[in-house]
């Protein structure tokens, strides 16, 4: 029952925020990237709550106690703070000095207006790569709701999209911002009280900390009997996943001031870093009540929040798991709608209006949401490798390209064409043989990764650059690489000293242990 509660209460919370900040979008501008007013506290919330999905609480809280916490810990973990570290930093913060409102834009500042391929191309790979990943969110929502108040799944589905659908529709990236902000409350509440509660509810430290051991929990690798390029393969597909993300890339975009980009990275690299190490050394502990393998790993949040934590801990965990689902949800929901906007304005439709562009984006993030809802009623082989998938399509296409047309001059539209256009099909061929015939092992994007970036060399040295190309370089050399004078003020020291402070001390923490101090 409290569960329950805790569930109705996050998702009426959101529902409450996405009403209140209504009045804020006027524009499409406000729509997609909160007319640039978002402060550097908004932009830590967003982008912390980017980085902790389902994956976190129920797929790394699953594999952390079935294999033991450093698999999850070494690369999922680094992986994707890397990979938005690229996103934000390297990649989103030069495209807010551009001052453009999409990475749609930023081509066409890039290379110039070269014709409807690449606009399309550009739509394919995003819908390919965010597609998948937004139908993992759409279904783990639902299974948590199916779980807890035991309905069959398509209705829970459906309800995660009902609400996701309006709380987007009414109120577009003022309404991510936000709730994402809520959530990362929930976030840190979570990293404060769940070691300690673990301890308590398995029965000390010692005893925790002997059932990871006891079970191989503390190699690199854990217990999952996998090898360790498996693993190499795996960080890769999330690097690329989240370096090229668009829905995070875009999250640089919304803010006032670039500085807000680097002090909100900061303190929300702080925040999840300490949070994952903390969930998922919590989650290794659960060895000693729940036997590794008893159960599907899915099924161990869930279990443990009703069965081993006190209950506050167990409606903190689910109600922040639903947070991470819906907030990773309507994003992506609206970087898939956002793309599909930018190719009829661009391509089709030159003169749409302030208004059509705000209208039709709210329309098509709804009918994306109604599609992957559907294709999320039942538990598909499809959604098995979605996460792959997304990870070879973005290492084969987007994410090479976005890094080269940041940092080599003679990068060419034809070479982006090609390599955009042949991501989908080819990741498609690539994460299909290996399943089923075990090519291109032990993991894919060992393989797409030196395609990818090794495809768009080649083609542009045997492809000709047109002086549009040329000039849209020197004009992202002249803005997006301009140095900008940012006034230091008491806060942030306090703010990088606290941080440091922080991270210190769980790592002393930590050791101690671990019986290393």
């Amino acid at each position: 029952m409290h569960l329950a509660w805790g569930i109705v209460l996050v998702l009426l919370a959101f529902v409450i925020i996405s009403i209140v900040v209504k009045k804020y979008v006027k524009t499409a501008e406000d729509y997609w990237i909160m007319g640039r007013k978002a402060k550097w506290w908004m932009f830590t919330g967003t982008l912390t709550a980017s980085y902790v999905s389902l994956s976190t609480f129920i797929g790394g809280v699953g594999s952390a106690w079935n294999w033991g916490p450093m698999p999850f810990l070494l690369f999922y973990t680094s992986s994707f703070t890397f990979g938005w570290i690229i996103a934000v930093i390297l990649i989103g913060l030069r495209m807010r000095k551009l001052g453009v409102t999409s990475i749609s834009e930023y081509y066409k500042v890039r290379f110039g207006n070269n014709g409807k391929l690449m606009y399309a191309g550009l739509g394919l790979s995003l819908a390919g790569i965010l597609y998948f990943y937004l139908l993992v969110q759409i279904q783990g929502g639902g299974l948590i709701l199916s779980t807890i108040f035991e309905i069959p799944l398509p209705i829970a589905v459906t309800i995660m999209v009902i609400i996701v659908a309006f709380t987007l529709g009414l109120s577009g990236m003022w309404s991510v911002v936000i709730t994402d902000t809520f959530a990362m409350i929930l976030f840190i509440i979570i990293a404060i009280i769940i070691l300690p509660a673990t301890i308590s509810a398995v029965g000390g430290l010692e005893t925790g900390i002997a059932a990871i051991s006891e079970f191989g929990g503390w190699s690199a690798t854990g217990s999952s009997g996998l090898d360790m390029p498996y693993y190499v393969g795996f960080a890769l597909a999330w690097l690329a996943i989240v370096g090229g993300s668009p829905h995070i890339i875009n999250r640089s975009l919304i803010v006032d001031h670039p500085k807000s980009v680097i002090k909100g990275s900061f303190i929300s690299y702080v925040v999840t870093v300490v949070l994952s190490i903390l969930i998922f050394i919590s989650a290794g502990m659960l060895m000693a009540v729940i036997e590794p393998g008893s159960m599907h790993p899915d099924s161990i949040s869930p279990y443990a929040s009703i069965h081993v934590w006190p209950w506050i801990v167990g409606v903190l965990i689910i109600g922040a798991a639903m947070a991470a689902a819906f907030t990773t949800a309507n994003t992506q929901a609206l970087s898939i709608a956002q793309g599909i906007v930018d190719l009829f304005r661009y391509s089709l439709k030159p003169d749409m209006t302030d208004a059509s562009k705000k209208k039709y984006t709210t329309v098509i993030s709804i009918i994306v949401l109604i599609v992957v809802g559907v294709m999320a009623f039942q538990q598909t082989y499809l959604l098995i490798i979605a996460g792959s998938l997304a990870g070879i399509i973005a290492s084969l296409g987007l994410f090479p390209t976005l890094v080269l047309s940041l940092y080599w001059e003679r990068l060419t539209i034809k070479a982006v064409n090609i390599m955009i256009w042949l991501s989908v099909p080819l990741g498609a061929f690539m994460i299909i043989t290996n399943n089923l015939l075990e090519w291109f092992a032990p993991f894919p994007t060992v393989y797409s990764f030196p395609i990818g970036f090794g495809g768009l060399i080649i083609l542009s040295l045997l492809t000709k650059q047109k002086p549009e190309e040329k000039e849209g370089f020197r004009l992202l050399k002249e803005k997006g690489f301009a140095s900008e004078k940012a006034k230091v003020e008491k806060q942030d020291y306090g703010i990088l000293i606290g941080g440091f402070i922080i991270v210190t001390a769980v790592y002393f923490m930590l050791l101690v242990m671990l019986g290393i101090l």
